[in-house]
């Protein structure tokens, strides 16, 4: 990751949105890679590796979407003092 953490992520944290790029990336990849492979224990392994992306990428988006769920409720909390 080329930015350095914040520490102060309201709105600024890119950590997560860079690891979901990578993630995509990867995962275009290994489906290509898949998809044009031919050897059986090669694109076997290419199907385990696709799912495994697939996994991390709804991790990263569970995470980053309660994320924004905290932040929302801290913003409400917040405007009523206001």
């Amino acid at each position: 990751m080329e930015s350095d953490c914040t520490h102060s992520c309201k709105g600024l944290c890119t950590a997560l949105a860079v690891a979901e790029r990578r993630e995509e990336e990867a995962l275009q990849d290994y489906r290509k890679y898949a998809a044009d492979c031919d050897y059986p224990d090669v694109h076997s392994l290419l199907e385990r590796l696709v799912a495994d992306r697939e996994r991390s990428l709804a991790t990263l988006r569970a995470t980053r979407e309660a994320l924004n769920g905290r932040f929302s409720i801290i913003d409400t909390i917040n405007d009523s003092f206001a």
